[in-house]
């Protein structure tokens, strides 16, 4: 939240440079902390602030160098490439650890963001939005600009908890779930690959199908099927049916990803503050992240893991659906049956 309300449009090159800057020296940092505690930690936290600083920043340039236009299919292509870089960093940072030794693998990858840096020096200029709401001077202005949040940025906000806390949730306990029902920790990660990809690719073509349906018909079905796969993981005990189950999680984790995002990037036209919108919905994500794997361990060790996926999963989609209509804006979001916008709206 706070980068996102260190946001402006005319300086976001600047800060997008500085961020990838410090993204790279937290990195390669690691590479020559040499095992000191202390070192290891101040470079954790700032590596973890340049992190999200710099997810904040990437989605508020993304939405005002597009105009907030095709969101739909925009918001497709970025979180894809979110998506595929973790799949490639994964991957590639094994390799190199195991080709060249971890230190030196550190100190290579970390260099990446300042590679990166060259390709935002000849974007072009970025520009808040004409109509854009001014912000108040000052800490009380600042306050007040986050007390007018629109709901829509804290449905979009709700969203990413959802996604992260039945994801994390399941990613976190189900190897353990699996090996009690036979299933070897390589099939457990062959289903977690499964929906990583499944997430992915649905995320590319994402702009074809909103061409088709209207991305609130698509959000609503997607928060039914994340949550009914959740609670069904609990409840059967044969491969093949998780297959199918981690396959349609990742459709609807990868759709509702860039629905949510979607969401967000269609309130520039009306003026709203894209930085601190994409700092609340940043920040979802990442307490996501952060509650999924709690809850779940404290659902777990009191009903068991098969049932805490059915309560976990259950708890979250009424959650979702009691917050939702609590308001004009989410309940608008609900639509169902709505025609899709046409391009370049």
């Amino acid at each position: 939240m706070p980068s996102g309300a260190t946001y402006r449009a005319e300086g976001a090159k600047r800060q997008l440079l500085v961020w990838l800057v410090v993204f790279t020296v937290t990195t390669s940092g690691f590479a020559l902390a040499g095992g000191s505690l202390v070192l290891v930690a101040a470079l954790t936290i700032a590596h973890g602030y340049a992190f999200g600083a710099l997810g904040t920043y990437n989605l508020a340039v993304t939405i005002d160098l597009t105009e907030g236009r095709g969101a739909g299919a925009v918001m497709g292509w970025y979180t894809a490439a979110l998506s595929t870089g973790y799949a490639i960093g994964a991957f590639a940072g094994g390799a190199a650890a195991d080709r060249i030794g971890l230190e030196p693998a550190l100190a290579l990858i970390g260099a990446l963001p300042a590679l990166a840096a060259l390709l935002v020096l000849p974007m072009p200029a970025i520009a808040a939005p004409p109509n854009l709401v001014p912000r108040a001077p000052g800490v009380r202005g600042l306050i007040a600009a986050h007390r007018r949040v629109d709901p829509r940025v804290w449905l979009a906000f709700l969203i990413a908890l959802y996604i992260n806390v039945l994801s994390d949730s399941v990613d976190t306990f189900f190897p353990l779930f699996g090996l009690s029902l036979g299933i070897p920790l390589a099939t457990s990660g062959a289903l977690k690959g499964l929906k990583s990809g499944a997430a992915t690719l649905i995320r590319f073509i994402s702009g074809a199908i909103f061409g088709i349906v209207d991305h609130r018909t698509a959000n609503f079905w997607s928060v039914l099927l994340f949550g009914a796969t959740t609670v069904a993981i609990g409840a059967v005990s044969s491969l093949p049916f998780f297959f199918v189950l981690f396959l349609a999680a990742g459709v609807a984790r990868g759709l509702l990803r860039v629905t949510s995002a979607a969401s967000i990037a269609g309130l520039r036209a009306e003026g709203r503050d894209v930085g601190i919108a994409s700092g609340v919905y940043n920040m979802g994500l990442d307490v996501g992240a952060i509650v999924g794997p709690a809850v779940g361990g404290f659902v777990g060790d009191l009903a068991g893991l098969g049932a805490m996926f059915q309560i976990v999963g259950a708890a979250s989609l009424v959650t979702y659906f009691a917050v939702a209509l609590a308001t004009p804006q989410g309940r608008a979001a609900l639509a169902i049956g709505a025609r899709p916008a046409r391009a370049g709206s």
